[in-house]
């Protein structure tokens, strides 16, 4: 009996030390070398932007830009990641929520305001200037660089960009035949000043839209009359703002109306008929994107020169067919613009 437990002790010590031996201790495990970045993606991209209402009040508002859907290229010959097609210009890029994902059991790391830390996918990152990510392999023996540059359009398409030219430029030249339409609305109403367009509806370009803006000199309103007429009525309707949408054409000294790229644009020297708040003369245009219906100062696309600021003098307008507007002052001066990117 003693024998056979002898036996057995004798077995199960030499069992252990054969499982030591095939395991063997725990750094001797062999560590991954793998140190690539595969994966890089952004989240949409959250913006905070100051408005300035028609009463003269600033709004901040936060508004979330679709970013999430851009495609980055990972160059991993050149260690660069990038986007092909550049995000929208403002966006904020100061705080991008950033996904990537690297080489298995590898880790990425980025300097933060002088600290090297480590990435955890779904953290912001600030990225307005380019930023490099450190992957590092598992056995810390080998590492590679990645500079991840965010794209994103450098000119703003909403602003204008203006220059003083040298005539004579014959503006009259560039502005469309509407006479049939000013005779047809003046057969059956009057005003000693008015702006006529005619332009075929997006949802049915075999019917015209017909409109005419218009007001009278002696007239002691604060808003302009908007008059329209699709082809294929008999009378003219005035839209008349109502309570609830009291945004009416601004009438403005030398009130002036032109239709740049698709929209409608009131501006002129100051405002009229003690209009709260007021306006000075070039101080803003007022655009209305829906034919006539509202106008409103916050919306624009287009500018004015910040030299007129102030001017209630007469002057001229139009837009010719390369997308310029033009201005020609009462003594001449002559200023060229137009919208960026178009």
């Amino acid at each position: 009996m003693v024998k056979r437990n002898l036996l057995t002790l004798t077995l199960l010590a030499l069992g252990a030390s054969m499982l030591t031996a095939c395991l063997g201790k725990s750094d001797d495990i062999e560590q991954s070398s793998e140190c690539a970045l595969l994966t890089f993606s952004i989240g949409d991209i959250k913006t905070h932007k100051v408005i300035t209402r028609d009463d003269g009040t600033d709004s901040t508002y936060t508004i979330a830009t679709a970013t999430s859907h851009y495609v980055f290229t990972i160059d991993q010959e050149n260690g660069q990641v990038y986007n092909t097609d550049s995000i929208p210009f403002g966006v904020q890029t100061a705080q991008v929520p950033v996904s990537s994902t690297s080489s298995t059991s590898s880790t990425i790391y980025y300097d933060k305001e002088g600290v090297r830390t480590t990435f955890t996918s779904g953290d912001t990152l600030n990225l307005t200037q380019p930023l490099v990510f450190t992957v590092v392999s598992e056995d810390k023996k080998f590492s590679r660089d990645y500079t991840i540059t965010l794209n994103a359009h450098q000119v703003n398409p909403d602003e204008s960009s203006w220059h003083r030219v040298t005539g004579p430029v014959d503006l009259q030249q560039m502005k469309p035949d509407i006479s049939a339409v000013e005779a047809d609305f003046l057969a059956a109403h009057t005003a000693d000043h008015l702006f006529a367009f005619s332009y075929p509806l997006s949802t049915n370009p075999s019917i015209m839209r017909n409109l005419v803006v218009c007001y009278d000199d002696a007239s002691t309103d604060s808003l302009a009359h908007v008059w329209t007429r699709l082809s294929n009525e008999q009378t003219w309707r005035e839209m008349a703002p109502s309570a609830d949408n009291p945004y009416g054409c601004p009438l403005l000294e030398h009130l002036m109306i032109i239709r740049y790229n698709g929209d409608l644009y009131a501006f002129g020297g100051q405002s009229k008929g003690g209009r709260t708040p007021s306006v000075q003369g070039f101080e803003r245009m007022f655009v209305s994107v829906d034919n006539g219906i509202t106008w409103r100062s916050h919306k624009n696309k287009l500018s004015l020169p910040e030299e007129l600021l102030g001017y209630n003098g007469a002057f001229d307008a139009a837009v010719d067919g390369n997308n310029f507007l033009w201005i020609e002052l009462a003594d001449g001066t002559l200023w060229k613009g137009k919208q960026s990117g178009l």
